[in-house]
């Protein structure tokens, strides 16, 4: 057996075998699923059902290593999971590549017809990924997942969460008592469907989902893993079920989408150039970007732009404009 699973999942880019055994331990068994899958089921099964999910971006270190960290404790016995649990490395090419995806991004190919696209190594993790989620997740159950990321670009506000799209659900004021809990700066809540990881588990499984950006991408070996203590600290909590719920929250800023900014055309150009971090902020009536189709401009004085991106495809995502939003009383 390799020393640890993301070596063995380094080796294994495909796993076309059968499921098995990793370890039996003390009170229950690690089951490889697939490369980079692999699943925690205790003894004594409890009424909550956990997702860890990292590497959905082959590049983004970071996250792999805090979550092959908690697979090698449970392992080794010196962290007690009671938790069923799916840790997810999601792209191990793209990882062995040092590359953010192959072929196509991995975080656009979820809750969406994959029928109609070639099979490409993309294509493929995330059709096995959606049917191992399937087969993973019972009825009746409490269901959470964390889709752990690191941004490309530097950010003003250094950690920061996606709340999916849950139009028929109330806002979970005990997952954003999480969220301060894991020393996440910012939440944007999104207000449309995704074809993103996260909301795929939200609007299929009904999970409290979110993704969560942790920093800045780094090399394997270069992350400062100091910087994920509360994090790594509430995640294993989760597991071990010392995690202590809290629904209130005094440092956590809350966003929501404003606007969508399209690349519509190869003319698309953003006002600023690619130094730009995440959160900055325009100033009234200053120019965001355009091209042939459209021009968008600030309005007000406390839109912020998160994920710009000029280099995407002609018709896709190139950037979000947020502004502070408010919770219901």
């Amino acid at each position: 057996m390799e020393t640890d699973f993301l070596s063995w999942t380094r080796n294994n880019e495909t796993y076309n075998e059968q499921p098995f055994i990793w370890k039996e331990i003390h009170n229950g068994v690690l089951k490889v699923l697939g490369t980079g899958l692999i699943e925690f089921i205790p003894r004594t099964l409890t009424s909550t059902q956990v997702v860890y999910s990292c590497g959905i971006h082959g590049n983004e270190t970071g996250p792999i290593e805090i979550i092959n960290d908690i697979i090698s404790d449970i392992t080794s016995g010196d962290l007690n999971c009671i938790q069923h649990t799916l840790f997810i490395i999601g792209n191990p090419k793209a990882m062995n590549l040092e590359k953010r995806f192959c072929t196509e991004n991995l975080n656009r190919l979820f809750a969406r017809d994959l029928s109609v696209k070639d099979d490409n190594y993309d294509v493929l993790r995330a059709k096995e990924i959606i049917k191992v989620m399937d087969n993973f997740f019972k009825e009746d159950t409490t269901k959470i997942h964390y889709d752990l990321h690191t941004a490309i670009k530097p950010s003003e506000l250094q950690k920061f969460a996606i709340y999916p799209f849950t139009p028929d659900r109330a806002i979970d004021r005990e997952q954003l008592g999480f969220l301060e809990d894991s020393g996440i700066d910012a939440v944007v809540f999104s207000n449309s469907e995704a074809t993103t990881f996260s909301y795929h588990s939200s609007i299929k499984y009904g999970a409290s989902s979110f993704t969560l950006e942790l920093g800045k991408v780094q090399k394997f070996g270069e992350n400062d893993r100091a910087s994920f203590k509360e994090i790594e600290g509430t995640l294993r909590g989760i597991l071990e079920g010392t995690y202590k719920k809290n629904d209130s929250i005094s440092k956590l800023m809350l966003f929501e989408i404003n606007i969508e900014v399209i690349k519509h055309d190869d003319t698309f150009e953003f006002s600023f150039d690619n130094t730009l971090p995440n959160f900055s902020k325009f100033k009234d009536g200053q120019l965001i970007s355009k091209d042939r189709t459209d021009e968008i401009y600030a309005n007000g004085n406390e839109q912020r732009v998160i994920f710009p991106n000029p280099n995407v495809k002609v018709g896709e995502r190139a950037a979000l404009i947020i502004r502070p939003k408010r919770l219901p009383m």
